[in-house]
């Protein structure tokens, strides 16, 4: 007998940019704390230059896995701000650098802009600059025997499912796409349903925000406690349910952007109020689409 898709577990998560003051230690905690078993690097110690941060503290690759494996958390995605559209040969540089440090640690994806800005519509040279940087990219972690994936976030101009796809018709194979369901609705106007249509073969990653339309300090709404907002956040469970996604939801809560937010866990603890939130996420019989980082460190106290 085949389970009902409302009561298969999904993967849950939380992006660092939520907890920007965190060290790695402490975000490891929090995760625990919620049983959740994925982070999204973006920032820590108010940084996010992460290669850099992670070697002034002295983390190496083994005792991020020492940290990481009393509650077996993994990271599927390293976000980076490196932009496809607008790059140059120094951002090319650094994109490189932090690929190196992700590649080092096992994470298995590196997040990438596509660049722009949303309103203003992407020229043909844009789309080809884009489609460029990929393939400058690819080409790159062939040379380097990197197993690391590049995901576009649907962000900037490429906030919308159009933009994507346009990219994609002109690259050689397709481009993992982390879906911002906030993005693709707020700014791209479309329903989760229709995103998923058009993004949905191509989705690995999913963030997951609400907002309401009251301007605040940078944007033209206010973000607020996920389920208190007008983001159809019970479609958007119910399309990845149907359509049975297995890779990670993370919370993006945008507090480094933001200060105007509650703290992370606050967050969280909200998130699980939802009628739509699984709870048991964390103890699901399945395992997650993303590459974990292996366990054979022994496990030990980072100080």
């Amino acid at each position: 007998m085949t389970a009902r898709l409302d009561t298969e577990p999904l993967h849950w998560g939380f992006s660092t940019l939520g907890c920007p003051e965190f060290s790695l230690s402490e975000a490891c905690e929090l995760a625990a704390e919620f049983h959740l078993r994925a982070l999204e690097l973006r920032s820590l110690w108010g940084r996010v230059d992460l290669p850099a941060c992670m070697a002034e503290s002295g983390i190496t690759a083994e005792k991020a896995r020492s940290l990481f494996a009393p509650s077996h958390i993994s990271v599927p995605v390293a976000g980076s701000s490196f932009k496809l559209v607008g790059n140059d040969s120094a951002s090319r540089a650094e994109f490189l650098d932090y690929c190196e440090w992700a590649q080092s640690w096992g994470i298995p994806n590196a997040r990438v802009f596509g660049g722009g800005t949303w309103g203003h519509p992407l020229t043909e040279a844009d789309y080809n600059q884009a489609a460029e940087t990929v393939a400058w990219w690819r080409q790159e972690k062939k040379v380097r025997r990197w197993k690391i994936e590049m995901l576009l976030e649907t962000h900037d101009a490429f906030s919308a499912s159009g933009p994507c796809c346009e990219l994609i018709k002109r690259l050689d194979e397709p481009l993992g796409i982390i879906w911002d369901s906030h993005h693709t609705w707020r700014l791209g106007g479309e329903n989760p349903a229709a995103s998923w249509s058009r993004l949905g073969e191509w989705v690995r990653h999913v963030h997951l925000k609400d907002s309401i339309d009251k301007p605040s300090a940078r944007h033209p709404y206010t973000y607020v406690l996920p389920g208190e907002g007008q983001t159809p956040l019970a479609e958007i469970v119910r399309v990845l349910r149907e359509h049975e996604f297995s890779g990670i939801i993370s919370l993006e809560w945008e507090r480094l952007w933001h200060p105007y937010l509650l703290p992370l866990r606050s967050a969280l603890s909200h998130l699980r109020l939802q009628p739509w939130f699984n709870v048991a996420s964390g103890e699901s019989r399945q395992k997650p689409n993303y590459q974990q980082l292996s366990d054979e460190t022994p496990r030990r106290s980072l100080v």
